[in-house]
């Protein structure tokens, strides 16, 4: 029997949801975090009338013993916060999980705004076999997304969207056809860490284009890169570009911000910036 336990959150873990149901497997639990919105897990699911569960199955013997009996032919797992014990991994014929990068490169959290700072060209969505270790498994499906020059954080969220099912669908096709998954090269592989609002203050020592990915990266609907006025408030830049004229070169020094019009000029390393779109806090 094609059956799913079903692991995921947010319009990344709806779409795929929405797949599986689409595809005709029968999706038996969905473990997700309270939401309740229109493009939400937890509403497809009562929409659907499949059980779901807000519990974190490290601290919930019950329902991973419930869980664990079931032994599904899938557990599939998309943007899920909680680490699934090993327990409920194993008793899955082909556990999988959904990963935004191009595996082995950017292992870890928000992988796509990483790469959009550290100025890929490319990232991309990868279906691999969920292991102990983190995005470690074999791969069955991948597609490779470019990054223009203006693509921002929430630009590849809304690719994702799109992208996240097909690759889903492609692994149980391939699942299907008896298609033997290609191991990871650990020699390729990158790891990065959790993002937190903290982390997006600007480093006036880093180059011009640095700075300006590591804004687009952050910009809405995330919390943004920022900066500190002379009067001590905080400016959320959502835009910035290199300010091309030559006026203010020898009057701003390294590091000083001031109003030019309706935009402010940011003096960094290598010359200086406009910030077009912000917010003062």
């Amino acid at each position: 029997m094609n059956e799913v336990i079903f692991c995921g959150f947010g319009g990344l873990g709806q779409s795929c949801l929405s797949e599986l149901i689409n595809f005709g497997l029968r999706v038996t639990h969905v473990l997700t975090h309270k939401e309740l919105k229109s493009d939400s897990v937890d509403t497809l699911a009562l929409e659907n009338k499949i059980p779901f569960y807000y519990s974190d199955l490290r601290k919930d013997q019950i329902l991973l013993d419930e869980l664990k009996s079931k032994k599904v032919k899938y557990l599939i797992s998309v943007n899920y916060r909680y680490i699934i014990p090993i327990q409920l991994l194993e008793s899955a014929s082909y556990p999988l999980n959904i990963h935004g990068s191009l595996l082995p490169k950017y292992r870890g959290r928000a992988p796509h705004i990483w790469a959009i700072i550290n100025g890929e060209n490319f990232t991309g969505v990868t279906c691999h076999i969920m292991e102990v270790t983190v995005d470690t498994g074999p791969i069955y499906s991948q597609i490779k997304i470019p990054i223009s020059s203006d693509t921002t954080g929430n630009d590849i969220i809304n690719e994702f969207k799109k992208i996240y099912p097909i690759v889903l669908r492609e692994t149980l096709e391939k699942i299907k056809n008896q298609y033997l998954p290609t191991p990871q090269k650990e020699e390729d592989a990158t790891y990065f860490g959790k993002r937190i609002p903290e982390m997006g203050y600007i480093d006036i020592l880093k180059s011009k284009q640095s700075i300006i990915n590591f804004v687009r990266a952050q910009t809405r609907p995330y919390p943004g890169a920022y900066y500190y006025l002379p009067t001590g408030d905080k400016i959320i830049i959502y835009k910035i570009s290199v300010f091309n004229s030559k006026e203010f070169e020898t009057t701003l020094t390294l590091g000083s911000i001031r109003k030019f019009n309706e935009d402010y000029l940011l003096s960094v390393s290598d010359g200086i910036l406009m910030i077009t779109e912000y917010e003062i806090i």
